[in-house]
C-alpha cells in the first residue's frame, strides 16, 4: 500500500439505475485498499462536492455522457454521444472491420450487385432497435427512407442464421462484464437462404426483439473482439454496450454499434431486471462484474488520478 491518497469519484446515471450498484462497488474498493478513496456522487451535486475533493489527485468516472462537467482537478472519463456513422468511421480508422455502409443520399440508387438483394436501413442515431428495416436494395431511396430529412444509413445485410442472432458485450475499459446472446425467436418468417429475396416478407431482422430469447454465454472470440474495439477505437470511454454479430457463412465478427453514450448499465435498470427475470439470468454473477469493476477502477485511479 502507498501513503498517497487518491480520490475516485463515481458518477452514475441515477435515472437509469439508482445508486446502489455503485455504492456496492465503492465498498469493495474500501475493503481492498486504503490509497484509493471512492465517492459516489449524484450529477447534481458535482459542482459543489468537487471543491472538497480538490485537495487530492482525482479521477472522475461517469457512467453516461457528461460533457458539460469539467473538474477543477483531475481527469473525467465519460460516455460520448456519437451517431452510428461516426462510430463506424472510428472503427475503420483503427483498422477494425465494419459492415459496408453509407448515408442514404437524395437521388441516389443502390445496386443489388454490390449490396446484395436486400439491405438494412436504419437511423443514424440510436433508437434501441426501432425503425430498423430490411429492404429490397433496389427500392431504397432518400424520399421514402429518410422521413423529414432524418439521417438514415444503408448497410449490407449480414445473415446471422434463420433467426437473427446478436451478442451484447458490456465492456468496462475493455473487460467484458457480461455477454448476452439474443435470438429473435419471434422473427416471423425464418430467413434460411440470404440470396433469396422472396423470404423477406414478414421477417424481423432485429435480434433483440422483446419476445425473443436472451441467454448469457461465454464466447472467447466475441470477448476478444469486444476487448480490441474498446481498447483501440474507444479507449477513453469507460462503458460500452457493444452489439456484435457473426456472419453465419464466414464466421466473421462485426460490431453494429458500441452505444458509447453510457446508458447501458443494465444490472439494475428496469429494462435489465426485466430481461434477467424473463430469462432466469444474472448479469452480475456471470463474470463477477462488481469485483471486476472495483479492481479496474483501483488500477485506473492509480494510473490516471492527478
Amino acid at each position: 500500500m502507498t501513503n498517497r491518497k487518491l480520490n475516485l469519484i463515481l458518477i452514475p446515471e441515477k435515472r437509469m439505475t439508482g445508486m446502489g450498484d455503485f455504492q456496492k462497488i465503492a465498498e469493495i474498493i474500501k475493503s481492498r485498499c486504503d490509497d484509493v478513496i471512492p465517492h459516489v456522487v449524484k450529477r447534481s451535486a458535482l459542482p459543489f462536492m468537487q471543491i472538497l475533493f480538490a485537495t487530492r489527485p482525482c479521477l472522475y468516472v461517469a457512467f453516461y455522457e457528461a460533457r458539460q462537467f469539467q473538474p477543477f482537478r483531475g481527469l473525467c472519463l465519460h460516455g460520448k454521444s456519437m451517431e452510428k456513422s461516426k462510430q463506424y468511421l472510428e472503427l475503420e480508422k483503427h483498422g477494425l472491420p465494419t459492415v459496408p455502409w453509407q448515408n442514404i443520399r437524395p437521388e441516389e440508387r443502390y445496386d443489388p450487385a454490390i449490396w446484395g438483394p436486400y439491405v438494412i436501413v436504419k437511423p443514424d442515431e440510436g433508437r434501441r432497435g426501432q425503425d430498423v428495416k430490411i429492404r429490397k436494395t433496389g427500392r431504397v431511396n432518400y424520399e421514402k427512407d429518410c422521413p423529414e430529412g432524418s439521417a438514415h444509413l444503408i448497410q449490407k445485410f449480414i445473415h446471422t442464421g434463420p433467426q437473427p442472432v446478436s451478442y451484447r458485450a458490456l465492456t468496462f475499459f475493455g473487460d467484458t462484464l457480461y455477454l448476452q446472446k439474443s435470438t429473435n425467436t419471434a422473427c416471423g418468417n425464418c430467413l434460411n437462404d440470404p440470396t433469396k429475396a422472396d423470404e423477406i416478407g414478414g421477417h424481423n431482422p432485429v435480434a433483440t426483439a422483446s419476445h425473443g430469447k436472451a441467454e448469457l454465454v461465454v464466447d472467447e472470440e466475441v470477448i476478444s473482439f469486444a476487448k480490441e474495439i474498446a481498447e483501440t477505437a474507444f479507449k477513453d470511454i469507460p462503458l460500452l454496450g457493444q452489439d456484435i454479430v457473426r456472419d453465419a457463412a464466414t464466421g466473421k465478427l462485426y460490431c453494429l454499434e458500441v452505444n458509447p453514450y453510457g446508458s447501458t448499465w443494465h444490472f439494475s435498470s428496469q429494462v435489465g431486471l426485466a430481461i434477467q427475470s424473463a430469462n432466469h439470468s444474472n448479469y452480475e454473477k456471470q463474470f463477477d462484474a462488481f469485483n471486476k469493476v472495483a479492481d479496474i477502477l483501483v488500477q485506473k485511479t492509480r494510473a490516471l488520478a492527478r
